[in-house]
């Protein structure tokens, strides 16, 4: 509770000073130069140079995953095209076994005991 409190009390608005807005005035009519705090002048030089690393890190992880992705599925379809083979040789094997025991049971003799 303390916390909410204290967190409206420190973003509670505040009036500017009396005869603030007169000072800005003043300043830009005189053509006064504005003084950039160095933190904001070293953000500003380092913010295209760390916008374009994050950028090139974003693209370049895409990248690889699309290529994971591809890989994957080639391995995939592989393995698909060997299992279908290999149930189309088993089947084949399993035919002609078949087609050798139909034969070999068509010539045998019946005993009828």
């Amino acid at each position: 509770m303390s916390l909410e409190h204290d967190l409206r009390r420190a973003l509670k608005r505040k009036d500017p000073p009396s005869g603030f807005d007169d000072r800005v005035l003043s300043k830009m009519a005189a053509g006064e130069p504005v003084h950039v705090p160095l933190d904001a002048r070293r953000w500003g030089r380092l913010s295209l140079p760390i916008a374009a690393s994050l950028m090139l890190a974003i693209g370049a992880t895409y990248y690889v995953q699309q290529q994971q992705q591809r890989r994957a599925d080639l391995v995939h379809a592989r393995t698909a095209h060997d299992v279908v083979l290999a149930l189309q040789i088993a089947s084949e094997t399993i035919s002609a076994a078949q087609a050798k025991v139909e034969e070999m049971t068509r010539y045998e003799p019946k005993n009828d005991y």
